[in-house]
């Protein structure tokens, strides 16, 4: 059974590129190019894995986050970033983030993120 992953990052070149890698990787992936997207899908659908960059318009990463742990929903929950602020890392591992990159992470990094996350 394949995983079913959300990924939702504001950057479409990047959210399109780490989406083709993924599939091919065979995970079912689908994106959000904003928090209150994000929401929108996981509050309509079951995902095993959920990467989010932490600053998004509308809604943020955060946000996001915290909305997964109030509707005590189960992904594992990796966190993606331009800024390694010890205050934002903190609050995501406290809401329940598995794991967190800082941006420009490159894809093996990604890869063992993500095979931390589901073991």
């Amino acid at each position: 059974m394949a995983i079913h992953l959300l990924y939702a990052d504001d950057e479409p070149d990047l959210r399109d590129l780490v989406q083709n890698h993924l599939s091919l990787e065979g995970f079912e992936v689908e994106t959000a190019g904003d928090g209150a997207q994000a929401v929108k899908m996981l509050s309509s659908k079951k995902f095993d894995l959920v990467l989010l960059d932490v600053h998004m318009p509308v809604m943020d990463g955060l946000e996001v986050l915290k909305f997964i742990r109030e509707k005590k929903l189960t992904p594992r929950l990796i966190m993606l970033t331009g800024d390694g602020d010890p205050h934002v890392i903190s609050e995501c591992a406290k809401y329940g983030a598995t794991d967190y990159l800082t941006k420009p992470y490159n894809y093996h990094e990604l890869i063992e993120a993500i095979d931390r996350a589901l073991s």
